[in-house]
C-alpha cells in the first residue's frame, strides 16, 4: 500500500451544517409547502381576538426602588407606553481578556461590571426587535428565523383564539351546545380529579336515577382542547368515577343488610378496602397532575381494576349460596391468569379474603379451629349441604343409591374430595358423642392447628407441608400415648402471656403499660382482619409496579392452588380422624364381632344353629308346639311344616315356644360370643331375635297361609339392630339385603329338608317297587338341584365374606401403625366395602333387580319340587288304607316332572348366558385389589358345570 495514500477523515458528516429543505437559503423564509401561521398585522384582524391582551405592561424607570417598578405592573393607566425589550448590539469578538482593561484605561473588570449594571440609561425600555440566537444567525446575522407553524405549541390561549376564530367564520363547529368559554384549567382539572374518585364538584353532578355522573354546565370544556377531545376525555373519566361510586353503593348495601351471607359481607369488605387503597394510592399522584392527558394516562391500570370488580358485583348479586360465589371469584382468577396476569394478584387476595369465613367454618366442621366452635347445624347450613332425603332411590341394576347428605362444594374442592370431607365431619361428631376425652374430640390449642388459607408462592406452599407434616406427628405422638395409657400430654408451646394486672414492681408496671399504650396505637388491620391488610399491600404493589409476582415466574398456576393450598391440611386431619374413628369402632365397640353376627345368623353360616332351626321348623317327628286341650307342653317342640294339620302361619305362642333358646343357645356357644364386651354377655348383641316382618303386602300375606307353597316361611325374618355407633357402616339398608339373602336361604332350607326325607322313604308299596321309575328319577334330580344350587350359593357367600375378612385384618393393622402420611381406611371406607360385600353376595344369590327373571325360574322349579313332595306325601299315607292305588300309575307326578325338566333345562341356559358375560356385578371388586369378575373368575361358571356335569339336562 502506498504511504502517501491521503487518509479519509472517518468522523466527517456529510452536510452537517446544511440548511432544511422546507427553509429558502436566500431570505431564511419557509417555504411555500408549509402553512405559516400569518402575523397579526391589520388591527381589524387583532379585534378578532377581544378578550386577548398582546402588549405587556411598561416598566417605570423613573422609581428608585426596583420593587416598587415591578409593583407598578398591571397598575397602568390608559395612555400608557407598552413595554418592550430592544436588540443588543452586537460585539465584536475579543481575542483576550487583556483587551477590556488596554481599551478602558485603568479600570478593572469589577468596575467594569459594576458600571453596566447601575447604569440607569441601560434600564431605558427596549425598542429594538430582540434578536433570537442560532447557529444560522451565528454565521448569517441577516439570517430571519422561520417562525413556528404549530399552533398547539403557541399556548392554549393562542390556540382558544384561533378556535374562536375559525368558528366565527364557520369554518368547523366544535359546539353541540350553546357555546361555553372555555374555564380555567387548573379549576376543571380538579373536578375531574374529584370525578375520577367518584365525588361531585361543582362541575359535575351524580345524577342516581341514571346512575353516572353529568356535567352541571352543558359543553363545558378545558382551555387548549376542543369540545370533542375533552368529552372523549370527560366520557372516559365519568366511567372511572361511577364505577367507584357503583362499588362504594354495594359495601354500603351489603354491610347494611340484615340477613347478608358471610360471603357476601366479606366480599362487600373486601371491595371497600380495595376502593380505599384505590383512592389513597391516586391522591398523592392526582395533585400533581397538570393536564387532563396525564390524568388519563393515570386512571388506565385502576379503570381495568374497577370494571373488574364491577363485573364481579353485578354477578355476586344474582348468587345465592356462598359456594357459588366462591365459585365465581375462582373461574374470574383464572381466566385473569391469561387475559390480565398483573391483575391476577388482586383478584387472588379478594378470593382469599371472600373465602374466609367459608374457611373458618370448615376449619370448624374438621376440628381444626382450638375454642368453640360452631355448631353443627349453623355449619351445614353455611357450607351448603344437601338435606337428608329419608325416600330409598334404587337404579336400574338394582343397586341402592347412596342417600346419604351430599354437599355443596365450591368448584375448586373436587367432588371426592367434599365427600372426604363430609366423612371427617362425621367422624369427628362420632369422637365427640362417643369418646369426649379423646384428643381430636375437642381442638386443643396446643397442637397448633394449621389454618386453611390460600398460598400463592411455592415457598409459602413449602411452608404449609411441612406446618401440616408436623401437626399429623404431634397429633400421633399424642394418640399413641392415649391408646396405650388412657391420657396425653400435648407439646410446649411457647406464648407471651398477656399479664392483665401488673405486679407491684415498678419496672414491669411501668412495661406492662407501655406494651398496651402500643398495642392501643397499632392500626386494627395488623391486628384484627390480616386479610385486608394483604389485600391493601398488593393492590399497592400492583399500582406503583413493585409486586415481586410481575418480576419472578415463582407463581403456581391458578389451578393447582387450592390443591397445593388445602389438601396438605385436610387430607391430615381426614388421616388423622379416620384413624381415631375406626379404632374406636374395632377396639371399644367390637365392630369385627358384630358383622361376624351377620354372617352367622342372618346368612346362616352357623352349622349348629341352621341344623337346630331346620328340625324346629319342618322336622314332623318332633312334639307340635301347637295349643291342644288337656296337653302341657314341655320339652322341645316343632312347627312341623309339611306334616301339621292345623292352620298355618302358627300362633305366635308357638312361634315362641318352638323357637326359644335357638339363638341364645347358638350364640353363646360360638366364638363370636368372646369378642363381645363383658357387659353385654347377658343378652345378645344388637337384640338379635327371631321376629314377624310388619311390612308385608296383602299379596305376600296370602302366600304365607299356603303351607305347602315356597313362601310360607316368609313371615319369618332374624332381627337385628346395630347399636350406636355402629350404624355408620351397618345401615338400615345394608339389614335389608341381609333380610333377603336370609330369606331366600330359608327357602332353600326347606325345601333341602323336604328332599332329603323324600330321599329316606323306606315304606312297604308301590313306591319301593317304583323306586326305578319316574318317582325315583324325580326324587334324585330334585336333590341334585337343590343340593348344587343352594351349594353353589353357600359357598359363594363364604368366598365373599372371607376376602372380606381379609380386607378388615389390613384395616386393623393400620389403625396400630402410628406414622405420618399412612392412609387409613375411614369409617366411609367400611361402609363402601361392607355396601360391596353385600352387593356381591346378592349378584351370587341372583337376587339382584337385573336377575329378578332368573329368581323367578329358580322359585318356579322349587315349588314344583315342594309339588312333588307333597304327591309323594299323600300318595304314601293313602298307600296302607283300603281302596289304595296298586302302583300301575304314576300318581300325577308326570305332570309334574315334566314341567320340572323344562324349566331346569331352560335354568341352565340362561346361567350359562350369565356365565359368558363380564361379571355377575358389573362393578370392580374391591376385595381382590380391583380386579373385575372374569379376571377373578366368574362363580356361575361352577354352577353350571355341577348342574349338568355329563349334559344331562340338553340330551
Amino acid at each position: 500500500m502506498d504511504d502517501s495514500t491521503e487518509e479519509g477523515n472517518a468522523f466527517a458528516i456529510p452536510d452537517l451544517w446544511q440548511r432544511s429543505s422546507l427553509v429558502h437559503f436566500e431570505t431564511g423564509e419557509p417555504s411555500a409547502e408549509i402553512h405559516a401561521l400569518l402575523p397579526f398585522e391589520s388591527e381589524s384582524q387583532l379585534l378578532a381576538f377581544p378578550h386577548i391582551s398582546f402588549a405587556l405592561p411598561t416598566l417605570d424607570i423613573s422609581s428608585d426602588d426596583p420593587l416598587q417598578t415591578f409593583r407598578s405592573i398591571g397598575n397602568d393607566k390608559e395612555g400608557t407606553a407598552p413595554f418592550s425589550y430592544g436588540q443588543f448590539e452586537d460585539l465584536e469578538l475579543l481575542d483576550d481578556l487583556s483587551t477590556l482593561s488596554s481599551d478602558g484605561g485603568s479600570g478593572t473588570t469589577d468596575d467594569i461590571l459594576g458600571d453596566l449594571w447601575s447604569a440607569k440609561e441601560n434600564l431605558e425600555p427596549i425598542t429594538q426587535e430582540i434578536a433570537i440566537r442560532s447557529w444560522e444567525r451565528f454565521h448569517d446575522k441577516s439570517f430571519k428565523e422561520p417562525r413556528n407553524v404549530y399552533i398547539s405549541e403557541a399556548g392554549p390561549r393562542v390556540f382558544d383564539a384561533t378556535l374562536n376564530h375559525v368558528e366565527a367564520e364557520g369554518v368547523i363547529k366544535s359546539f353541540q351546545h350553546q357555546p361555553v368559554p372555555p374555564l380555567q384549567s387548573d379549576a376543571l382539572l380538579s373536578g375531574l380529579i374529584q370525578l375520577a374518585l367518584g365525588r361531585e364538584s361543582r362541575h359535575f353532578r351524580y345524577v342516581e336515577k341514571e346512575k353516572t355522573f353529568k356535567p352541571v354546565v352543558e359543553g363545558i370544556r378545558m382551555s387548549g382542547y376542543t369540545s370533542n377531545s375533552f368529552n372523549s376525555l370527560t366520557t372516559a373519566v365519568i366511567s372511572h368515577g361511577s364505577r367507584v361510586r357503583q362499588a362504594r353503593g354495594f359495601t354500603t348495601v351489603v354491610h347494611g343488610s340484615k340477613n347478608a351471607r358471610a360471603s357476601l359481607v366479606a366480599i362487600a369488605s373486601g371491595i371497600d378496602t380495595t376502593i380505599s387503597t384505590l383512592e389513597a394510592e391516586l391522591s398523592t399522584p392526582l395533585a400533581s397532575i397538570t393536564t387532563a392527558l396525564q390524568l388519563q394516562v393515570l386512571l388506565e391500570p385502576s379503570r381495568v381494576l374497577l370494571d373488574q370488580l364491577c363485573e364481579t358485583i353485578e354477578k355476586a348479586g344474582k348468587l345465592k349460596t356462598d359456594e357459588e360465589l366462591l365459585s365465581m371469584l375462582f373461574d374470574y382468577t383464572q381466566h385473569l391468569e391469561c387475559s390480565a396476569p398483573w391483575l391476577q394478584p388482586i383478584m387472588n387476595q379478594l378470593l382469599a379474603h371472600t373465602s374466609r369465613p367459608w374457611l373458618e367454618a370448615l376449619e370448624g366442621l374438621l376440628g381444626l379451629r382450638p375454642g368453640d366452635v360452631m355448631s353443627t347445624i349453623s355449619v351445614r347450613t353455611n357450607l351448603g349441604y344437601l338435606k337428608e332425603r329419608k325416600s330409598k332411590l334404587v337404579d336400574q341394576a338394582g343397586a341402592e343409591v347412596d342417600d346419604s347428605p351430599h354437599p355443596r362444594m365450591p368448584n375448586f374442592i373436587g367432588s371426592d374430595f367434599a365427600e372426604a370431607l363430609l366423612e371427617a365431619e362425621q367422624s369427628l361428631e362420632l369422637l365427640q358423642v362417643h369418646e369426649p376425652e379423646h384428643p381430636l374430640a375437642h381442638p386443643q390449642s396446643s397442637l397448633e392447628p394449621p389454618s386453611l388459607q390460600w398460598q400463592f408462592s411455592w415457598q409459602d406452599i413449602e411452608q404449609i407441608q411441612a406446618r401440616a407434616e408436623k401437626y399429623e406427628a404431634d397429633v400421633l405422638k399424642a394418640l399413641k400415648e392415649y391408646n396405650i395409657s388412657g391420657t396425653f400430654s400435648l407439646p410446649q408451646v411457647h406464648k407471651v402471656e398477656q399479664q392483665l394486672i401488673p405486679s407491684g414492681v415498678p419496672s414491669e408496671t411501668e412495661a406492662f403499660s407501655t406494651k398496651s399504650i402500643s398495642e392501643i396505637d397499632s392500626p386494627l388491620s395488623s391486628h384484627f382482619n390480616p386479610s385486608a391488610s394483604s389485600l391493601s399491600t398488593t393492590v399497592t404493589q400492583i399500582l406503583n409496579k413493585t409486586h415481586p409476582s410481575s418480576h419472578s415466574l415463582n407463581v403456581p398456576p391458578t389451578s393447582l392452588l387450592p390443591t397445593l393450598s388445602f389438601q396438605p391440611i385436610l387430607s391430615a386431619q381426614v388421616r388423622l380422624l379416620s384413624h381415631s374413628t375406626v379404632r374406636l369402632l374395632f377396639h371399644s365397640h367390637s365392630l369385627r364381632t358384630h358383622l361376624r353376627l351377620l354372617h352367622s345368623y342372618p346368612l346362616l353360616a352357623n352349622g349348629p344353629f341352621l341344623v337346630r332351626l331346620s328340625h324346629a321348623l319342618f322336622d314332623p317327628s318332633l312334639p307340635s308346639a301347637a295349643y291342644q286341650k288337656g296337653r302341657v307342653r314341655s320339652g322341645t317342640a316343632g312347627l312341623q311344616l309339611g306334616a301339621r294339620e292345623t292352620t298355618w302361619p302358627p300362633a305366635s305362642s308357638e312361634l315362641r315356644i318352638a323357637l326359644m333358646g335357638i339363638l341364645t343357645e347358638s350364640y353363646h356357644g360360638s366364638p363370636e360370643a368372646n369378642g363381645i364386651r363383658e357387659k353385654d354377655r347377658g343378652e345378645l348383641p344388637g337384640e338379635l331375635s327371631f321376629a314377624i316382618r310388619n311390612d308385608m303386602s296383602d299379596t305376600e300375606l296370602e302366600k304365607c297361609m299356603n303351607k305347602d307353597g315356597l313362601e310360607a316361611l316368609d313371615f319369618l325374618k332374624i332381627h337385628y339392630r346395630p347399636p350406636k355407633p355402629l350404624d355408620v357402616v351397618v345401615t338400615e339398608g345394608m339389614l335389608e339385603k341381609y333380610e333377603s339373602v336370609s330369606r331366600l336361604l330359608l327357602r332353600g332350607a326347606r325345601v333341602g329338608f323336604v328332599v332329603k326325607e323324600m330321599m329316606r322313604y323306606e315304606r312297604e308299596g308301590r313306591w319301593r317297587r317304583g323306586k326305578l321309575g319316574l318317582v325315583q328319577r324325580f326324587k334324585v334330580e330334585a336333590n341334585h338341584f337343590v343340593m348344587t344350587v343352594f351349594g353353589y350359593f353357600g359357598s359363594s357367600i363364604e368366598e365373599m365374606w372371607m376376602a372380606f375378612e381379609r380386607r378388615l385384618d389390613g384395616i386393623e393393622e393400620s389403625i396400630n401403625c402410628y406414622e405420618v402420611g399412612r392412609q387409613v381406611e375411614g369409617v366411609h371406607r367400611l361402609r363402601a366395602l361392607h355396601e360391596e360385600v353385600l352387593g356381591q353376595i346378592l349378584a351370587a344369590c341372583l337376587l339382584r333387580k337385573r336377575q329378578e327373571l332368573v329368581m323367578r325360574l329358580l322359585e318356579e322349579i322349587l315349588g314344583l319340587i315342594l309339588e312333588f313332595a307333597k304327591i309323594v306325601r299323600d300318595q304314601d299315607e293313602a298307600a296302607g288304607e283300603p281302596g289304595a292305588a296298586d302302583g300301575k300309575g304314576d300318581g300325577g307326578v308326570g305332570k309334574v316332572y315334566e314341567p320340572f325338566r323344562k324349566k331346569v333345562r331352560v335354568f341352565i341356559t340362561v346361567c350359562r348366558g350369565l356365565q359368558d358375560q363380564k361379571s355377575v356385578t358389573g362393578r370392580k371388586d374391591i376385595f381382590d385389589g380391583g380386579k373385575r369378575g372374569e379376571e377373578r373368575g366368574n362363580g356361575i361358571g361352577r354352577l353350571v358345570l355341577c348342574l349338568e356335569m355329563n349334559g344331562w339336562y340338553m340330551r
